[in-house]
């Protein structure tokens, strides 16, 4: 299987971040929505890195409380997007 260029790759983990965690709310408004662009490009480079899974998910709990303002959300289970993270790793 040919290896995604990273703008593809970028590209499906900023779709993942919209269906699979969107702490905005804005999966749900018509449009096209490149709020979480910059989180897909630090997402990508965590995972060119090999990241660990603890390490993506506190980056991600990070990004819902300092960036984002959402403290709320930091116990929510991030483990369904993670899986779906490793899976396009797997295709880099």
């Amino acid at each position: 299987m040919p290896s995604l260029d990273r703008p593809v790759a970028e590209e499906r983990i900023e779709r993942a971040l919209l269906e699979q965690w969107d702490p905005l709310g804005v999966a749900s408004t018509p449009g096209v929505h490149r709020e979480y662009l910059h989180f897909a490009h630090e997402l990508y480079n965590l995972l060119a890195r090999g990241a660990s899974d603890v390490q993506i998910a506190r980056y991600l709990h990070h990004t819902e409380d300092a960036d984002l303002g959402h403290p709320e959300l930091v116990s929510r289970d991030l483990a369904p997007l993670v899986t779906e993270l490793r899976t396009i790793e797997r295709q880099l």
